[in-house]
Parts: C-alpha cells; sequence; structure tokens
C-alpha cells in the first residue's frame, strides 16, 4: 500500500556456473561495463551494464554459444546492437571493446577455464 516500504528483496542462489566481472579504475568507482554469464536449463544467458540506459541481453552472444561457438567466438557479438554513451571514464568504442573482452573472461571463468 501507499504507507508501506520494501525492507529486504531476496534472491534465489545461482544454480549451475555462473560469473560476474566488472571493469573499474578505482576500488570505489561504478563500473565502467558489467557481465553477468550464467548457464541453466543447458543454455547461457549473458547480461551487461553500463553499456546503455539499462542493463541489456547479449542474445547474439547466447544464440551463438547455443550454436556450439566457442566462448572466445562468441563473445565478439557483445557488442552487437550496442549503442553506450560515451562519458568522462570511456569512449562508446571502449565501452564496446571491454563488453567483447569480459563477456569472454566471465564466460570462460564461469565454465572453470
Amino acid at each position: 500500500g501507499p504507507d508501506e516500504i520494501v525492507t529486504e528483496v531476496v534472491f534465489p542462489v545461482a544454480n549451475g556456473p555462473h560469473k560476474y566481472i566488472k571493469f573499474r579504475r578505482r576500488l570505489f568507482d561504478w563500473a565502467i561495463v558489467g557481465v553477468a554469464a550464467q548457464k541453466m536449463n543447458g543454455g547461457w544467458r549473458i547480461g551487461l551494464t553500463n553499456v546503455g540506459v539499462t542493463p541489456v541481453r547479449a542474445t547474439a552472444v547466447e544464440d551463438a554459444l547455443k550454436q556450439g561457438g566457442k566462448p572466445e567466438e562468441a563473445a565478439e557479438h557483445a557488442s552487437d546492437g550496442l549503442d553506450p554513451s560515451g562519458d568522462l571514464r570511456a569512449s562508446p568504442e571502449y565501452k564496446k571493446h571491454l563488453a567483447r573482452v569480459l563477456t569472454k573472461r566471465a564466460i570462460q571463468q564461469a565454465q572453470g577455464a
């Protein structure tokens, strides 16, 4: 109701291989780009942060992995369709580069490679 306030949000523990990686310049900075990778129900889910106005799924990467692509090949699609804004910390091109590099690392680390 209008007089209530949310005091807690609980998320279920991730099942299956998963990894979150963020790139930042200093310890307490916001991530310039962040990537979450999780394998669930036989397929991968890849999420990207700070490459748009909202977090986005990297469905092109997910599709490439589903078709048997290697992480380094699939990760090249991480920037497909992205139009990140530049800021003082990174240009749009650098954010796209980070999305590809961090996506590859997140998948490989989730796999235990």
